[in-house]
């Protein structure tokens, strides 16, 4: 799939690993950090096309360390798209904000078969779409300048999926098993996914399993184009496409298979994100605070779970929860199917969709102090990342945390959601 994207974005029959083209993008997708909207202006340039950029506000609705930031920078980017002539539609203002890798694919942009390309780390997670989703970084201006970006052809890792996931385990924890087993592995390679088992896997999941990519420093991850991803862009899609399939006799660097339903709940840290065990090693461990959202996890499938959990329940006195959707859409969603009344009535704080917590400049609620410790199903365990640097921070998906909030201390999502289930049934 990888290289078939990259030999019809650079115009070539096929393209091998190691070889160097340069690829058109189909789509630009930028956080709400501009820095090189200044030096547009200062030379005069325009953007290589204002119907494929968007702005995703995401990272400064709420910023803490530079309120000066939100007053400037948002404005700035309105400005700059009227400028450049990119539609009003295509800035994901507050009202429709969310971000930066979920928008593309949410509200179909990210098409098969394309290059798309995003100025944020966790970028890979729109390769869900069927899409070579990069992350841009140090080359943002360029791409944004010429519509195009060059790069060497990567290796590419195969892993087969079969089964299915159990009840209480997410796409973080198929994430994680993999960046246990094949980060020394897969280092500067694209992870391809296939398989009878991706069929049982949401969107929303396999969205959560791609944003893993960065972690295990893999350059990006990509599914196949299947009738789970369709449904969803005859709904949205921006654009015509053409899905991408790896031919059947496509060589790769690796071949892996796991079984999804051999998966479980996992932890990862504190301070290292590769420091990772089971859930039920850590059963019983106390918590001071509890966080359900980020880039990671905040999609609707994570908070339908973590509902699950929390429905007829109370978070625990000794325990603060927080839960911010990954974007608007999200939350008027999970409002409509009643989960946030559920988060409430059990004690949790919803706040404003986008980065919340998970990035400390922002005003989230989840400021830890010295000796704390919280689980949170966000994507970084760096000491300070939530406030006091001799804090802990623990990650796990939205179930677990949920599960660990009502029980203040670390634990196993499955044994609440069995009685969930119980109870519906005696219903």
């Amino acid at each position: 799939m990888t290289q078939k994207i990259l030999a019809k974005s650079s115009g070539r029959a096929r393209v091998e690993p190691g070889e160097t083209v340069v690829a058109k993008i189909g789509m630009f997708s930028s956080l709400d950090a501009t820095f090189y909207v200044e030096v547009f202006r200062e030379k005069k340039l325009k953007v290589f096309d204002p119907k494929r950029v968007i702005f995703c506000f995401d990272h400064f609705f709420q910023p803490e360390w530079f309120p000066q930031v939100a007053s400037k920078e948002h404005p700035k980017i309105r400005a700059f798209a009227r400028e450049q002539g990119i539609p009003p539609e295509n800035i994901y203002d507050l009202g429709r904000n969310g971000i930066s890798h979920q928008i593309p694919v949410e509200d179909g942009w990210a098409m098969p078969g394309t290059i798309t390309a995003g100025t944020d780390t966790q970028f890979a997670t729109a390769g869900a779409a069927n899409t070579l989703a990069i992350p841009l970084l140090g080359t943002t201006g360029a791409a944004l300048l010429t519509g195009e970006m060059w790069i060497v052809v990567p290796e590419v890792v195969r892993v087969d999926l079969t089964g299915t996931l159990a009840k209480g385990v997410l796409g973080k924890d198929v994430g994680y098993r993999l960046l246990h087993d094949l980060s020394d592995i897969v280092n500067g390679r694209v992870i391809e996914f296939a398989g009878e088992g991706i069929q049982s896997l949401p969107l929303d999941v396999r969205m959560g399993i791609c944003n893993c990519a960065v972690q295990m420093g893999a350059l990006s991850m990509i599914f196949p184009f299947d009738d789970t991803l369709m449904d969803h862009l005859d709904q949205c899609a921006r654009f015509p496409y053409e899905p991408v399939a790896a031919d059947p006799d496509a060589s790769y660097f690796a071949a892996y298979g796991y079984d999804l339903s051999t998966m479980d709940c996992l932890i990862a840290g504190p301070g290292e994100i590769d420091h990772i065990r089971p859930a039920r090693e850590l059963s019983g461990l106390p918590i001071s605070a509890a966080y359900i959202g980020s880039c990671s996890s905040g999609r609707f499938e994570d908070l339908a779970l973590a509902a699950e959990v929390l429905k007829g329940r109370k978070v625990h006195p000794r325990v603060r929860l927080a839960i911010t959707p990954i974007s608007a859409a999200t939350m008027r969603k999970a409002e409509d199917a009643g989960l946030i009344k559920i988060f409430a009535d059990a004690g949790a704080m919803v706040t404003q969709p986008g980065c919340g917590s998970c990035y400390s400049a922002n005003l989230g609620p989840i400021k830890l102090g010295d000796g704390e410790r919280c689980i949170s199903s966000s994507v970084e365990t760096v000491k300070g990342r939530m406030g006091s640097a001799e804090a802990e921070i623990l990650l796990g998906n939205a179930a677990l945390v949920a599960a660990s909030a009502v029980a203040g201390e670390i634990t196993h999502p499955n044994s609440l959601l069995m009685k969930t289930e119980i109870a519906g049934g005696a219903a």
